[in-house]
């Protein structure tokens, strides 16, 4: 019996040997390895000898003649069972499609919006992961750590609180302006010349101040409001759902990235002008390609973000502005020059409001001025990583930092097949992918996001609003009037909510995007914004006078009808006119 435990520790022994040469490729290290092994084998019982030889076998092949050795050694970990630190330049990390059921989480939005997203703006680490079990994400967020926080939040404000703010306003202010249009709450008294004639009217005075309150409130508090319910919608955000304390779960949730993308029904990813420069970026947009393809995907530049926001906040304050100066004007100066105080004061207060948003929206072009170019040059082996960045070496800690960078090249050739292209030959799967991204994913990413373009159904459910709630205070007023009077209001008021505002953002958005601009923060960064603007108030004045001075033409409908097909036609051609080019500088 002992003559057989011998033979077989021995077997053991050489079995092993076989693997290191098969395993490296490297003979001459088997041949001093295997002695150690047989030695080992004799002297100690087996499972300890296995054990013991695997991490002595690890440390003389760590580096052999000089050469560090990558790849390989599988074999010594699953006989030992244990996980072999990576300080000697080995180890058995590799990347997984295939994600352990207990590690399958996702967090609710509300979580990640909470406190003006606390968790985003803030780089300190959970004691664990935040998030439940489920079977299925609703939204894989992927996002550059290293941008502003804060625009992130606005950007995921936009994206799934807008629309719900929007419709919310909307309903609130045509309830209050149904109430005083039937007496059930005061309203007050305005003149309006339509068609030469003078009427004083009932105007709703609460509709659009509601509207701007309802519009804040859910904007900023939907998701908690869906999930006192259970509804807010499950993300996956890569701090809440990768636990960072427990290092094991945290190395296999890293490890496991692509399965949460596998299992996520969209992809939203914040842009920011680092996005595609960075390695862990790129490979969750490889993992989303290599299956979906196009399909599900929404790309948000954050810096579009406070552009909207800006944009609707200085209309919801150009409006109030407007209305109450229309309405001392009218006291004053009486009904005689109603349309001329009202064009006067319109190009006023949107000369004052156009400010901030046309340079906000400057600096947003300026961002977006690098994407084409990214694209255009995309290479996946010049993406940074945390780890080369810093030499594999923790700035705090001082400990080794494995390399990302060979797990990711060596998934993307068992993914090679997903990338390539039958009519050509690539040199490696890195290529086919470079050629995937420049080819396939640039034109649409240009056509969704580049330039001034932003979503339209963005747009409604942000810089439109308070026009809509604008023109809904006229409710009261064309319930008074009826017939051709109303009509003709009613006409108005149609055409500054489908005309005036979809018009507005996209005036701004592409006066500062075109052009030539300049990267001097001082005076001349001033003078672009002031000239931009200029441009931008004559523009709006037009359209603002072409809805606004065909009403009170006497008894011609015709014309005012003429005036507003024109309109429209105008509207939809700036809608859909393709993104313009991006400003040199």
């Amino acid at each position: 019996a002992t003559q057989a435990q011998g033979q077989q520790q021995q077997q053991q022994a050489t079995t092993l040997g076989k693997n290191l040469r098969d395993s490296w490729g490297l003979r001459s290290l088997s041949a001093q390895v295997t002695p150690i092994l047989k030695r080992e084998a004799r002297e100690k019982p087996p499972a300890d000898a296995v054990r013991e030889i695997g991490h002595a076998a690890l440390d003389k092949s760590a580096r052999f003649g000089g050469v560090e050795v990558i790849g390989g050694g599988s074999t010594l970990s699953q006989l030992s069972g244990n996980k072999f630190d990576s300080t000697a330049g080995h180890s058995e990390r590799a990347l997984t499609s295939t994600l352990a059921a207990d590690l399958r989480l996702a967090v609710s939005l509300q979580v990640v919006l909470h406190r003006f997203g606390q968790e985003l703006r803030s780089s300190a680490a959970r004691h664990s992961s935040q998030g439940t079990q489920v079977e299925r994400i609703g939204t894989f967020i992927s996002h550059d750590w290293g941008s502003s926080g804060s625009l992130k939040f606005m950007a995921l404000l936009l994206r799934f609180n807008s629309r719900a703010a929007a419709v919310m306003a909307v309903g609130v202010s045509l309830v209050v302006a149904f109430l005083e249009a039937f007496h059930f709450v005061s309203c007050e008294t305005c003149i309006r010349n339509i068609g030469g004639a003078v009427y004083i009217t009932r105007e709703s005075s609460l509709s659009f101040p509601s509207g701007l309150v309802a519009y804040c409130i859910i904007l900023f508090s939907w998701q908690r409001i869906l999930s006192l319910r259970g509804r807010s919608a499950m993300v996956f955000l890569d701090k809440l759902c990768i636990d960072q304390q427990n290092e094991a779960r945290k190395e296999s949730g890293i490890l496991g990235l692509a399965g949460f993308l596998e299992i996520s029904d969209e992809l939203v990813i914040l842009w920011s002008p680092s996005y595609f420069g960075r390695l862990w970026c790129t490979y969750e947009l490889a993992s989303w390609l290599r299956f979906s393809q196009l399909k599900d995907i929404t790309v948000i530049p954050i810096h579009l973000a406070p552009v909207l926001l800006c944009i609707a906040l200085s209309m919801w304050g150009t409006l109030l502005c407007y209305i109450e100066a229309l309405t001392i004007a009218y006291s004053v100066a009486g009904s005689h020059t109603v349309e001329l105080a009202g064009l006067f004061l319109g190009s006023l207060c949107i000369t004052v409001g156009a400010i901030l948003p046309t340079h906000i929206s400057r600096h947003l072009a300026k961002s977006l001025g690098s994407l084409p170019q990214q694209l255009e040059h995309f290479s996946i082996r010049e993406a940074k990583s945390f780890c080369c960045s810093h030499k594999h070496v923790h700035p705090e800690t001082q400990k080794h930092l494995p390399c990302d960078r060979r797990l990711i090249f060596d998934m993307l050739e068992q993914w090679q097949y997903h990338f390539s292209d039958s009519r050509r030959e690539y040199a490696s799967s890195l290529d086919s992918f470079d050629f995937h991204v420049r080819q396939k994913l640039k034109p649409w990413i240009l056509r969704n996001v580049g330039g001034a373009e932003a979503p339209f159904s963005l747009l409604l459910a942000t810089t439109c609003v308070p026009f809509f709630c604008w023109t809904i205070s006229y409710i009261p007023a064309l319930i008074e009037l009826g017939g051709v009077p109303a009509f003709r209001l009613g006409l108005e008021a149609a055409l500054c909510s489908i005309v005036f505002a979809p018009c507005v953002p996209k005036i701004i958005l592409e006066i500062s995007a075109a052009g030539v601009d300049c990267e001097d923060l001082g005076r001349c960064d001033l003078l672009y914004t002031l000239l931009k603007s200029t441009a931008f108030v004559g523009l709006t004045s037009l359209i603002w006078a072409g809805i606004h001075l065909p009403l009170t033409i006497p008894e011609h409908v015709g014309w005012q009808l003429a005036s507003a097909a024109g309109l429209v036609a105008l509207t939809i051609a700036i809608v859909r006119r393709p993104n313009c080019r991006f400003p040199r500088t």
